[in-house]
């Protein structure tokens, strides 16, 4: 297994990337916070996590929900106090939360809007780094995930939070790589193109829209969250050992083009 005994908090982790992410990890051995706004969906993920693993995870208590808003730095620090609680190390953050928010362009961009999409997308990875990277530092190492986008990297029009959010994240995860690496910490971001997940299902529900934004992917299809959890077992893992401060598009091509 390629997480045997290792510790993953996945935010996000209701839904989407975060779910795919936190089966996937299991199966691989892993310990799973995973962390969210809304608790039914967390304790569905939940289930099928211990529905997957049998008695192992029943006994052992292998998966801990919990519910969280990553952007209020009390909640995140109650997160951790029952991570930290219940597995004793966290030697994996995976930080996939985040919201697209509302579309304008700049000059009529609300800062309600604004501050909503920044505050989640690159302000709740600032708090859980905060927190988490003193307890990697403890433990001897850990791994950093974070989920930009390719959005990160080139623009669309009416997107200036998100945009500008996911660019702080590739950022911010380069800065964490250069102060960390010494406490054997590895910070590297995933930069997904359109990945067919709640957030993208109304965009993708208009069938004109949708073969439009095909057209800009030379595979040809739109990304599943498999593709991307597989990409964050990855980094998570000892295979990646020498991998910090990367940017890795998994996009089916799209900023190839």
């Amino acid at each position: 297994m390629r997480l045997k005994d290792k510790t993953a908090i996945i935010t996000g982790g209701g839904t989407g990337i975060g779910k795919a992410s936190a089966i996937l990890f299991a199966k691989e051995g892993a310990n799973i916070v995973i962390c969210g706004r809304r608790k039914d969906k967390l304790k569905k993920v939940e289930s099928e996590i211990v529905k997957e693993l049998g008695s192992k995870a029943k006994n052992s208590k292998k998966v801990l929900s919990f519910s969280c808003d990553v952007s209020n730095q009390d909640e995140v620090k109650k997160l951790l106090d029952r991570s930290i609680k219940q597995f004793n190390k966290i030697d994996i953050l995976l930080n996939n939360a985040g919201v697209f928010g509302g579309q304008s362009v700049v000059h009529k961009h609300t800062l309600s809007d604004w501050e909503k999409v920044v505050n989640i997308n690159l302000k709740g990875m600032f708090l859980l780094a905060k927190k988490v990277i003193p307890k990697m530092i403890s433990n001897g190492g850990g791994s950093i995930i974070n989920i930009a986008s390719i959005l990160g990297m080139v623009a669309i029009p009416e997107a200036s939070a998100y945009n500008a959010s996911k660019g702080g994240v590739i950022m911010f995860t380069k800065s964490i790589a250069v102060e960390y690496g010494r406490h054997n910490i590895r910070a590297n971001c995933i930069c997904p193109g359109v990945v067919e997940t709640p957030m993208t299902q109304g965009m993708l529900a208009d069938k004109k829209t949708s073969s439009d934004l095909l057209k800009l992917y030379p595979m040809g299809r739109f990304g599943k969250p498999e593709d991307i959890a597989y990409g964050c077992l990855y980094l998570a893992s000892d295979e990646s050992s020498w991998v910090t401060g990367t940017a890795l598009m998994i996009d089916g091509g799209y900023t190839a083009m």
